[in-house]
Order: structure tokens, then sequence, then C-alpha cells
């Protein structure tokens, strides 16, 4: 056996990333023993690799281990899987520590970020690792949609029919999806490849490979819901039918919909069709495909958007009351870990991950900021928090970037800050349902300039379904529909008075991932809204009120064109369309009540820009704007333009 020294390790055996001539790995299993500083790879089993192991030392040492040493050696044994790029550590949910220390002397052999962690799921893993600051050793790599979608697309294959199934790489196993399925029906006048294909289904699903995993399993579903007898007895039918009849062919066809029934139901709302572009069933699939354990977001709770999605970053543990940095983390991010602490007090932990893509489908490709997710607790806080942080788009190097000096271009950034949390404090005099902000900041070092803070807007996580994440499964449900169209046209009624748009193209911020429904006991009927990010607000306070109309209504036929609830056509579209727009009037109405009537509201507006520079704050001069064109407007004229653009784009006269 080939013995080598890697710094504090000794290594028998080949290197654990040793590849064939097609890049895979030679070996799929290692055992590490952290207080011998030894580990031994193979193919076998971890048990006789362990033995290889006593065997080797037996005979360095001139003779065999006693049954005392022997059982020091298992005691000590962490198990490794070698597997894609990975080498993944075995947690030890109760010997978590010896894991760890496993990982930092593996460092002397493989790179960290190739090193992972199973145990996902056990609360004590997880744990020990929030309280290391290390939940990026638990994430899987991550992966670009486009990455992702394409992989999903290349796994596509079929066995012996027109079947098309999922293939499962890892495992060598497939998968089935509901809209599969449903596929099969199309040779429903052809019994032969009917009943084929519907056999070739039941058989390969009782069937297990060589790794026993079944040959074909049912994708997302429920395994108290799912009745895989409605399949057998569906096959069982057509295996004795001699001839074809319309008799036969419908009860073939009653018997299909009930397994089809039963599979859908079997499956979460948002897996019942297959859409790549809906993160929801994108992620879900892509991590069943690849048998991706859950990623530290999923666990959390938060969006599916959010999923896979987040690259959790090398940060810092907390030890006695100490902050013991990684040695792998980026200065930028240490920076901004420094800023919470000045913050929040005492942590007990702290993760931070970044996002690594847009969650707006507008703004992706234009204005996309940095953005961090926190998972924070407070040493005398019993509750664990998630923070956004968004990076501020006006900060100093903005203004420098635009020719002004460095002491202008703070004051401006400062004015800017001002004027955002302003912004934050007249939406909810306004009744605008959002949370509260603050900002933290951590230092860059420009040449030439030196070191200047960069802010950070930080609010609370808060869940819900964004606007622009709802699949189609909601839109099927008649009390959905139109419980989300009165909600969002009362929220583009004020909207559409704050002129809430980007402030260099115009473009109109409205149903783009701000919006987040809430429900409460019932899931399918949303009972209110928040607007999670106000980016955008007062940027147009200047344009007339009907410039804004044609996106709004754009908006709102795209929402209705996807109306699936059955036996509504055009003329039931239009009834939602006008709660909607009857919603917007609704707050237009109020809104310009509020506003333009001496009271509380207009009083503590005017007084808080009274206080105001400005020359680096203009909220009092857009707060004058908006006052004065809603004043102008005519609303019942502006609401029947709204409905007649509606009519047309619909083509209902």
């Amino acid at each position: 056996m080939e013995i080598k020294q890697y710094n504090r390790i000794t290594l028998y055996g080949p290197h654990p990333l040793e590849r064939d001539e097609r890049g895979h790995l030679k070996n799929y299993m290692a055992d590490f023993f952290p207080a011998f500083r030894s580990i031994i790879v193979g193919s076998g089993l971890h048990v006789a690799l362990a033995l290889d192991f006593i065997e080797e030392s037996g005979r360095q040492r001139g003779h065999p281990l006693d049954e005392r040493e022997q059982q020091e050696v298992y005691d000590d044994l962490v198990a490794l899987i070698l597997r894609g790029e990975h080498v993944v550590i075995r947690s030890i949910p109760d010997k978590m520590e010896k894991c760890f220390r496993t990982a930092e002397l593996l460092e002397d052999l493989v790179p960290a970020e190739l090193l992972r962690f199973t145990g996902v799921r056990d609360p004590q893993v997880r744990r020990a690792f929030k309280l290391r600051g290390e939940s990026w050793k638990m994430a899987p790599r991550y992966f670009t949609v486009e990455e992702i979608i394409r992989q999903i697309n290349l796994s596509v294959v079929s066995v012996g029919t027109r079947n098309r199934f999922y293939y499962k790489v890892e495992s060598g196993g497939r998968l089935i999806t509901p809209d599969q399925f449903a596929a099969i029906i199309e040779s429903l006048d052809d019994l032969q490849e009917f009943r084929s294909r519907v056999c070739e289904v039941a058989d390969l699903y009782a069937r297990r490979n060589q790794n026993y995993v079944r040959e074909l399993d049912f994708f997302g579903v429920a395994a108290e819901t799912f009745d895989f007898s409605l399949f057998e007895k569906l096959a069982a039918y057509l295996q004795s039918c001699k001839d074809w009849t319309e008799t036969r062919k419908k009860k073939a066809r009653k018997l299909f919909e009930q397994a089809l029934e039963n599979f859908r139901r079997a499956v979460p709302p948002d897996l019942q069709r297959d859409a790549p572009n809906n993160p929801a069933w994108r992620t879900h699939f892509y991590s069943e495909l690849n048998e991706i354990p859950p990623t530290e977001e999923s666990i959390l709770g938060i969006s599916d958007e959010f999923n896979m999605n987040i690259r959790w970053l090398p940060g810092c543990r907390i030890t006695g009351g100490k902050v013991v940095w990684d040695p792998h983390i980026e200065d930028a991010v240490a920076s901004l870990l420094k800023d919470f602490f000045r913050f929040y007090g005492p942590l007990e932990y702290i993760n931070l991950g970044r996002l690594m893509r847009s969650q707006s489908t507008k703004r992706a490709a234009g204005s996309y900021r940095e953005v961090f997710i926190a998972v924070l607790k407070q040493r005398n806080n019993a509750t664990e928090q998630i923070r956004i942080l968004r990076k501020v788009w006006r900060n100093i190097l903005y203004y420098l970037n635009r020719g002004y000096p460095l002491e202008r271009a703070r004051e401006l950034a400062a004015g800017y800050l001002e004027y955002t949390f302003d912004r934050r404090e007249i939406l909810s005099l306004l009744g605008v349902n959002t949370p509260p902000v603050n900002y933290l900041t951590r230092e860059e070092e420009l040449p030439g300039i030196g070191v200047i803070p960069v802010a950070f807007f930080n609010r609370p996580y808060i869940s819900g379904l964004a606007t622009d994440k709802v699949s189609d499964y909601y839109y099927e449900h008649e009390g959905f529909v139109r419980a989300q169209a009165a909600l969002l046209g009362y929220e583009a009624g004020l909207n559409l008075i704050i002129g809430r748009c980007d402030p260099d193209s115009g473009l109109v911020f409205f149903g783009d991932g701000d919006e987040l429904l809430q429900f409460d006991k019932d899931k399918m009927i949303p009972s209110s809204l928040v607007l999670a990010d106000y980016t955008g607000a007062f940027a147009d306070v200047v344009s007339p009120l009907e410039k804004f109309l044609p996106e709004y209504s754009d908006y709102l036929a795209g929402m209705l064109s996807r109306i699936k609830v059955q036996g509504h056509g055009v003329a039931e579209r239009l009834e939602v369309g006008k709660i909607f727009i009857a919603a917007m009037e609704q707050r237009i109405v109020e809104t310009r009540r509020l506003l333009t009537e001496v009271g509380e509201v207009s009083r503590k507006i005017g007084e808080m820009a009274a206080l105001r520079d400005p020359q680096v704050n203009p909220v009092g001069i857009k707060w004058e704007r908006v006052v004065a064109r809603l004043k102008d407007s005519n609303v019942p004229e502006l609401i029947g333009q709204f409905g007649e653009a509606l009519r047309k784009k619909l083509g209902y006269y």
C-alpha cells in the first residue's frame, strides 16, 4: 500500500480526488482517524478500510494491534464519502468536534471549499455549524438558473417506449412527473402502445437496480397520500384486454384519470406542473434529481426563490465570547460582520450568505445590487433572526463616479440614506405595510482615495408569496384570483400616486417581486400584502398619472391571462379586472383625501420635510409635487381610461 505524508496527516492509498481517464473518481470511500492524523482511501466498506488501516499500522509497528488498540481505531473513525467534486464528511451528531477536527486536518490534503458534511436534516448538526458560523460547509456548489435548467433538460431519457423520464446520475434511478405520466393518454387509441407505456411505469417502479434504488420513482409524492395500487389496477386491466372497444377504452380512461389524479394530489401544488422557470419546481426537482440534501435556506423555511440561490460564506465562530475568524473569509465579509457585532451586540452565532442572482424579473439586467442574507442569534435573545441586506445604490462611489469631490460625495450619500428612510416613514403614514429598515456598513479601500464606508439597507426577512413567483396552480382557484386582484389593485393605487419606477428608464416597479402576498388560515386566499422593498418610490413625481396607465394595464392583462379557473372566459376575467380597478380607485380616492385635507398625516410629513436640507435630501420637494399632481388629477376619468385600455387588451367591448 502506498503511504505519503501531507504536512500533518498520513495518506494510505491513492489520493481521494484521483480520477480516471474519463474524469470520474477512482474511489468512493475513505476513513479518517483524527487522533492518528491518518486517512485511508479505497472503494470497499468503511469497516473493511478500517481493517486495512489496522493491519498496515500493525505492520509498521512490527506487531499486530491488540484488542484495545483496535477499538481505539474504530472509536476514532470518521467516515468520508467521495462524490462528484466534494469530499463529504459523515457527521456524528454527538461528536461534531471530532468531525470539525477532521475537516481542519483534511485541508492539508483537500482544498477547504471542496469539503462538505452530511446531516443537514439533523437539528443537532445544523446547530453545531451555526454556532461556528460555517453554514457554507453544508451547502452544495452554486449553479446558475441556466445551468440547472440545462442539466434538467439533458437528463431526459426513455427506456423501451415513448415514455420520457428524468435520469438520476448519482444512483441510476429515474423520475416521472405528473405531466410526464399525463402524456401517456395521447396513446389511448392504440391498445398495444397505451398498455406498454402504462405497464412500463408500473414495472420500473417495482424493480430496483444494483444500488437498491427504484428504477423509477414518482417525483414529489407524499407517501401517506400516494396510492400505487391505482397504477397496478390500471396495468392489470390493460393486460386483461384482448380487444379495444369503446367501452373498454372508456373504462381505461377512467382508471388512468384516477391514477393521475392521485399522483397530482400527492404532490405539493407548486410541483404539479413541469415548470423550469418556476423557482419552487426547479429547485425541488433539481435537488431530487441530483440527490442534493436540503439546503440551509430551504430548512430555514424561506421562500423558494432563495433556495439554491444563496452562497453561504466563510465567516466566524464565537467561542467563549471571543470571535474566531475563518481563515478563508473575504475582507469585505469580515468588515460587514464587524458592523453586525457593533449594531447587535454580543451574538451567539451569525452566518452570512450572498444572493447570487436578482429576485426581480424586471431589475435583474440593469440595477442589481449586492444582496446578503444573514442568520443570527443574539446572546440574550431566544429568537433567531433572518435579515436581508441590500447594497445602497447611491453610495459614496456612485457620486464619485459622477465627478463629485470626496467630501461632497459623502454629504450626498448621507442625504440619500436619510431620504430613503424618510420615504419609508411617509409610506408607513400612508398605510403601506412595509418592514422597518436600518443600515449597516463595511469598509472598502479605493485606490488613490482611501477607505470609504459602503452602506447596506438591513431589513427583516418577510415570509410570503412574491407576486412574480405565483405558480399556475393558484390561478386555478377563483378565491385566490379575486383576493389577489383586490390586494394588488389597492397597492397599485398608491404605487401610481408615488411614481414608483426606475429613475433612469421610467420603467414602473410593480408586481416584480417586491410585493408579498400573506396568508392566514386559508392557504389559498391571500389576506394581506407586504411591500418588502420600496425601491423607486417618488422617482417620478412630475409626469401626469396617465403616463403610467399602459404599464399597469399591461400588468393586469398579463395577470388575467394566467387565470385557469374552470369555466372562466373573457367576461369572467374582465370581472376580476374590475375588482383590481375598483380597489385601485378606492386607494387613490382615500390617499387624495389623506394628502389634501389638513390632518395628522399631512402635518407629520410637513414637519419632517421642513427639517431636511433640500440640497441633499429632496423629500420636501418630492412631497409637494406628489400632492400637487394628485390634486390636479381627474380620478374618475383616470379610472375610466384604465378600464377602457383593459377591455381593449382583452378584446372585450
